[in-house]
C-alpha cells in the first residue's frame, strides 16, 4: 500500500508534458462497428497530417490489431506483467498511426485492479511519444474497464446503430457516467445507417430520452455514416474502409465527422495525457468501480 500510495503522488506531482488530445470511442451495445471507426478515424487523421496513437482499451479481446491483420509478439499484458516497457509493443499501423495492442482470450485483463490500473498508468505515463491525438478503443457495455476509460478521456464519443437494443444501451451508457462520474458532454455518431433521416431520427430519439430523464446532458452530434456492403469486406480483408474505397459515402462522411472534431478541439479545455492519467488516478483513488451498475428496468 505504501509503494501504491508513492506512485499514485509521483504521477500526479510529476505529470507529463505531453499535450494530445484524449478520445474516447464508447458503445453501449457490441456489434456497432466502434473499432472500424476508431481505426478508419485515425488513419483519415493521420492524412491530415495529425500524429495518432490507437489506445486499444478492450484489453482482454484485443480487436484493433485484429482489424488490420497485425500479429503482435508483446501486448498489454506483458506490460502489465513487468516484462517489458509499453515502447516495446508499439506498432505501426496505416498511414503511421501508432498502436498499443489489447491481448486477445485473457480474462483477468477485463477488468483491472487497483494494483493494474496503476501500473497501466505509470506505463502510460512514461511513454515518450509527441502525439497530437490519442484515440481509445474501449469495450463495449458499463464494464469496470470501459467505465474506466471513459471517465478518464477528455472526450466521449458514443458510437450507435438505428437498432433499438443500440439506442437503449448507448442510452444506459450515457446514464451510468452522467450518475456515477458527472460526465454531462458526450458526442454521439450513428453507424450503418440506411439514410441521413434514419440517422437524424435515431440521435433525435437519444437526445430526447437524455433530455427527459437525464435533464443536463447535452449531446452533440457529429454525423451519421451510411451503411456500406464493402466495409464488412475490407473487415474480412483486415483492411481499412477509408483506404480501400476512398471516394465512398462512408469514407467522405466519416472524413467530415473528422474535420467536425478537429473544428471543437477541447484541448483548451485541459483535454491532454496529463488530464487523463490525473483523471484515471482520481477515478482510481475514489474507487471508480461501481460493481453492478444498475440500468435496465428504470430510466
Amino acid at each position: 500500500m505504501k509503494d501504491q500510495a508513492h506512485t499514485l503522488r509521483r504521477i500526479f506531482e510529476e505529470g507529463t508534458t505531453k499535450t494530445p488530445e484524449v478520445l474516447s470511442v464508447t458503445s453501449g451495445k457490441g456489434g456497432v462497428g466502434k473499432t472500424s471507426i476508431v481505426v478508419n478515424m485515425g488513419i483519415l487523421m493521420a492524412s491530415r497530417g495529425k500524429k495518432v496513437l490507437v489506445l486499444d482499451a478492450d484489453l482482454g479481446l484485443a480487436n484493433v490489431d485484429v482489424m488490420l491483420g497485425m500479429a503482435p509478439k508483446l501486448t498489454i499484458k506483458h506490460v502489465l506483467d513487468g516484462q517489458c516497457a509499453i515502447e516495446d509493443i508499439v506498432l505501426t499501423g496505416p498511414g503511421g498511426i501508432k498502436i498499443i495492442p489489447a491481448s486477445s482470450g485473457i480474462q483477468e485483463l477485463s477488468d483491472l485492479n487497483p494494483e493494474q490500473q496503476i501500473s497501466l498508468v505509470n506505463a502510460l505515463d512514461h511513454f515518450d511519444g509527441d502525439f497530437d491525438y490519442m484515440i481509445v478503443d474501449t469495450g463495449a457495455g458499463i464494464s469496470r474497464n470501459v467505465m474506466y476509460f471513459n471517465a478518464a478521456a477528455q472526450r466521449i464519443i458514443v458510437v450507435a446503430t438505428a437498432e433499438p437494443t443500440s439506442i437503449t444501451d448507448a442510452y444506459a451508457l450515457i446514464k451510468v457516467l452522467r450518475k456515477h462520474h458527472g460526465i454531462k458532454r458526450f458526442d454521439l455518431i450513428v453507424n450503418n445507417v440506411t439514410s441521413k433521416f434514419e440517422g437524424d431520427h435515431v440521435a433525435e430519439k437519444l437526445m430526447m430520452v437524455c433530455d427527459r430523464f437525464l435533464g443536463d446532458v447535452a449531446l452533440e452530434i457529429l454525423g451519421s455514416i451510411p451503411h456500406d456492403k464493402s466495409i464488412p469486406e475490407c473487415i474480412k480483408a483486415q483492411k481499412a474502409f477509408v483506404g480501400v474505397n476512398p471516394n465512398s459515402d462512408a469514407a467522405k462522411r466519416l472524413a467530415r465527422i473528422v474535420g467536425r472534431l478537429e473544428d471543437t478541439s477541447r484541448v483548451s479545455l485541459g483535454g491532454n495525457l496529463q488530464f487523463f492519467f490525473r483523471k484515471m488516478l482520481l477515478n482510481q483513488a475514489k474507487g471508480t468501480s461501481h460493481a453492478g451498475y444498475s440500468v435496465h428496468g428504470t430510466y
